[in-house]
């Protein structure tokens, strides 16, 4: 039973770290397409986001605002290339790959064993 639950973890850590790194290059695209729409408020967010003393008033509802119009370009713009097991939409190729390979992994964790581990 150890050694079942030993595997079950590995694939999760395995499943995991490929759909952080698809996300990742999800949030990548949309942040160029951010940048491009609101570059003065996406450059007030990023330098707000490497300082940890957050001096700069922000607009988040701008900032929101933003982040909703660059999902809608995407949306308008780009094919959707895959959509995972939790309806998230991978417009990258990169994205999708790793998230095809992170639903694969999820496909191979055993229900009875794994579980408890989800």
């Amino acid at each position: 039973m150890a050694a079942e639950l030993e595997a079950c973890r590995n694939l999760l850590d395995q499943r995991n770290a490929l759909a952080e790194q698809a996300m990742k290059a999800e949030i990548a695209l949309v942040r160029t397409i951010r940048e491009r729409i609101c570059p003065l408020l996406s450059k007030q967010a990023d330098g707000a986001n490497a300082n940890d003393r957050n001096e700069l008033t922000i607009d988040y509802q701008a900032l929101i605002d933003c982040r909703h119009k660059a999902e809608e370009h995407l949306l308008r713009s780009q094919r959707v290339l895959y959509v995972n097991r939790q309806q998230f939409r991978f417009y990258t190729a990169a994205g999708a790959k790793l998230a095809r390979q992170a639903d694969g992994l999820d496909q191979e964790l055993p229900d009875r064993e794994c579980s408890q581990l989800r």
